[in-house]
């Protein structure tokens, strides 16, 4: 579980841009600002990234009732 949410959150630049539907040469290009990506992948990045905030939200509440229950 732990594993999950750690690749959730440090997502490679590879990963989002397969994800937003773009190259990994443009991921790059708005990283360093070179490029900057038009309001439809804008809006499909919005969506990925806000994606995985609730994924990790979730994962981070069943992290923490994994805590907080007894060792066996």
């Amino acid at each position: 579980m732990l594993r999950k949410g750690l690749k959730l959150a440090i997502p490679t630049l590879r990963d989002l841009a397969r994800e937003v539907g773009v190259s990994y040469a443009s991921m790059r290009a708005y990283v360093r600002g070179s490029r900057i990506p038009g309001p439809e992948v804008m809006r499909r990045l919005v969506k990925a990234l806000r994606g995985r905030g609730a994924e990790l939200a979730k994962l981070a509440d069943e992290l923490e009732r994994a805590a907080e229950r007894p060792p066996k």
